[in-house]
């Protein structure tokens, strides 16, 4: 009589608990705004305030149409696209875990547009005003960043695309190059990218000095329990193996939340023409910010190679 109680109690914690892990790791639609708590979340940004502040000016108010594309589950998707009359090419950006297009592009979108590219600055799935509850490191996502590139091309026939992505953004883009791209697709940019979900949810665990060993197949099942999907079932690294258009990855070299060896790691796997620009000093995400001018000629050296 005690074992028939003591079984279903036992389930009932076990699932709360991996309800509680999923939460914890996957589910999204949380308010990511930094200036909303005057960057108190994240101390290496704050220096950078008056830039961010500029830049998310800029994204808010310069002219833009809303846009809306279906991911291949059915996923509601939604962008910004600005457009310019004499464009050069197109570059669809996407952020990174748990933020928000006007933080991860806030200093770099101006720069990108002044040069001559429309811009369709998109919402990733679970964030933002798209559709989905679950986000998924880059597992579905990167199905996303095919289908908006689908949707650029189509729209706009004979123009070249690149695909650019923040941190989960840039693992993002690198998983998609590892996948048939539509014909458009000219390049990715990835800046700050982890070479898989396992490696970085191992990372951030062990950060909270928990055993990975323990805790990560646990988180790894609450994504399937509760998500639905597989955080082994694709990675960054080995995408990177089978990809085949030009590359730029950027990687700051005091990033404690995606190590620069992780950068690094893509790149080497990376089998298209690539390039390499890491940062010194600079924290997660900040390359672009810490050392404007190398980044402009990175960037400008490769969209000049591509498009």
């Amino acid at each position: 009589m005690r074992a028939t109680k003591l079984i279903p109690a036992a389930a009932g914690a076990f699932l709360a608990l991996e309800l509680g892990l999923y939460t914890a790791a996957f589910r999204g639609h949380m308010d990511n705004d930094l200036t909303k708590n005057n960057f108190k979340s994240n101390a290496d940004v704050r220096p950078y305030a008056d830039q961010v502040l500029k830049g998310k000016s800029y994204i808010r108010n310069t002219p833009h149409e809303d846009v809306e594309i279906r991911a291949r589950d059915g996923v509601r998707l939604y962008g910004r696209f600005y457009d310019r009359a004499d464009r050069r090419g197109i570059i669809i950006m996407l952020h990174g875990y748990r933020s928000m297009a006007e933080n991860d592009f806030s200093c770099s979108a101006r720069y990108i547009h002044e040069k001559g590219f429309a811009m369709l600055i998109v919402d990733q799935r679970a964030h933002g005003r798209s559709g989905g509850s679950t986000i998924t490191f880059g597992v579905r996502e990167r199905w996303d960043a095919i289908e908006w590139a689908k949707y650029a091309g189509q729209r706009f026939p004979g123009e070249k695309v690149v695909l650019e992505g923040l941190s989960m953004g840039a693992a993002t883009v690198v998983m998609a190059a590892g996948e048939e791209l539509p014909e458009c697709v000219a390049g990715i940019i990835a800046d700050c990218g982890y070479t898989s979900p396992k490696e970085i949810i191992s990372s951030v665990i062990e950060s909270k000095h928990l055993p990975a060993k323990v805790f990560y197949p646990l988180v790894r099942l609450s994504g399937r329990i509760f998500g639905g999907f597989d955080c082994e079932e694709c990675s960054a690294v080995e995408s990177a193996k089978k990809a085949r258009v030009p590359a730029v990855f950027i990687h700051g070299e005091a990033d404690k939340f995606v190590p620069c060896q992780m950068g690094r790691e893509n790149y080497d796997a990376y089998a298209g023409e690539k390039l390499i620009v890491t940062v010194p000093g600079a924290a997660h995400g900040l390359s672009y910010v810490v050392d404007t001018p190398k980044c402009q000629a990175a960037l400008e050296k490769f969209l000049d190679n591509i498009l």
